[in-house]
């Protein structure tokens, strides 16, 4: 199974982040996931579907998408702790799982990439088998609480991206749940051995994301900075540029995967800067794959994707002094070793693990390839 030789094929329905369009970047990562995931799953012969707001982009013709309407739930990446659980009659996650709901016969699993409180409460009332891929670290107190009911029920049916993810959840056994990590296809990623004298930045323009700390350095080394991302809060932007008006800074907008690339290709370093958990980070595999080192937080999902004085640095949370001194120290480090990582997680790979998922919620079993991959789990990513 985990070699993508797997003889089963699968009906498999995904349901993506209800706060935007698949393809608009709203939402991040699992965007991301499936539309890389999904097509390489329907070449394997497995028929795939997606649930997803109204005008999402389909990913390949082989990939149905239905195209739900509604209104977009609060962001839980900027929620208090004790947000409350707020259900919608017109809400575009309600209509997605009621949708989930009246087709679920035509299909073998149903996968939520998501963190809603009502994706997990509906598990055990579907006839067709419910896995979730728990696409945030631990962040609002009422959805960790229907997490930790659920996964207590139904153990075999939960994922995360990262252990460092898992490990926000004091309830999770990191070493028994499946990370799926991620992938790129590296085929669209060329090496550049020769790069020039910036720094990069890559997220969504959001507080969570600490751009500030990314300006900060800019202006300590009086480096040019390129930022990229969704700019889903213009205020926190200009403040941003208020507070450092000397850094040399290029907004590039939220770009498409080949005009990003060229971007980040040429940076001398890709800074992430998360005040959060990041639960993974793809940009931070997407750098690694053009050669770009990544000087990173220590902790959450990059804490897991770069190896320290290898593909990039990690350094103490909100410690913009280190980042200064790990950008300084990158011209030690060899481009082709960073490749090298990204190598480590390619698409076909990331593949294979979520098959292994699927077919784990299938048969509520952990056969003895999928019990081989968690106890491998630390070696695959170290």
């Amino acid at each position: 199974m985990l070699n993508g030789t797997h003889k089963k094929r699968r009906r498999v329905l995904f349901l993506t982040s209800p706060v935007g369009p698949l393809g608009s970047g709203e939402g991040g990562g699992v965007e991301t996931n499936l539309l890389n995931l999904t097509p390489v799953l329907a070449r394997r012969g497995h028929t795939v579907a997606i649930v997803a707001p109204a005008g999402s982009v389909q990913p390949v013709p082989e990939v149905y998408v239905y195209q739900v309407e509604g209104k977009p739930p609060h962001y839980a990446t900027t929620a208090p702790r004790h947000q409350p659980v707020v259900i919608q009659p017109d809400g575009v996650l309600e209509r997605m799982w009621e949708l989930a709901m009246r087709v679920q016969d035509q299909y073998d699993a149903i996968i939520g990439i998501n963190y809603d409180w009502l994706a997990y409460y509906l598990t055990p009332f579907f006839r067709t088998p419910v896995g979730h891929v728990i696409s945030l670290a631990s962040t609002i107190d009422a959805v960790d609480a229907i997490i930790r009911e659920r996964f207590y029920e139904f153990p075999h049916r939960f994922a995360v991206n990262t252990c460092a993810q898992a490990r926000t959840f004091p309830f999770i056994d990191p070493c028994r749940m499946m990370a799926l990590y991620g992938g790129v296809d590296l085929n669209r990623y060329s090496f550049n051995p020769q790069p020039e004298e910036r720094l990069c930045w890559v997220a969504r323009i959001s507080p969570e994301k600490g751009l500030e700390d990314a300006f900060a350095v800019a202006q300590r080394l009086k480096m040019p900075l390129d930022v990229c991302g969704k700019m889903q809060h213009p205020e926190y932007w200009e403040a941003c540029r208020a507070r450092y008006p000397d850094v040399d800074v290029t907004y590039h907008g939220f770009l498409n995967q080949a005009d990003l690339h060229r971007v980040v290709r040429k940076a001398k370093v890709m800074l992430m800067t998360p005040h959060w958990v990041e639960a993974f980070g793809n940009t931070c595999i997407e750098a690694m794959a053009g050669g770009t080192p990544v000087v990173a937080y220590n902790e959450g999902g990059p804490s897991e994707l770069v190896e320290d004085g290898v593909s990039g640095f990690l350094v103490p949370p909100r410690d913009v002094d280190a980042l200064v001194e790990a950008v300084r120290r990158v011209d030690r480090l060899d481009r082709r070793n960073v490749r090298r990582r990204a190598e480590q997680f390619s698409l076909e790979r990331f593949a294979d693990r979520y098959e292994a998922f699927i077919e784990r919620v299938i048969s509520g079993e952990v056969d003895a390839e999928v019990e081989l991959a968690l106890q491998l789990q630390p070696a695959l990513v170290g």
